[in-house]
């Protein structure tokens, strides 16, 4: 598992991270934007391998 930093975009249109563990890119992607919202995930980068 690799650790991914998402960058966000809130209901109230403020931007955050948030740190998330996933099996490799695309399941990062795709648990971001089950998370926040298809339009909400502005980026995510891996940052452990």
């Amino acid at each position: 598992m690799k650790q991914y930093r998402l960058w966000v975009r809130l209901p109230n249109g403020t931007t955050t991270h948030t740190v998330i563990t996933a099996e490799n890119d695309m399941a990062a992607k795709q648990l971001g934007e089950a998370m926040f919202g298809r339009n909400n995930l502005l980026n995510w980068t891996r940052i452990s391998s």
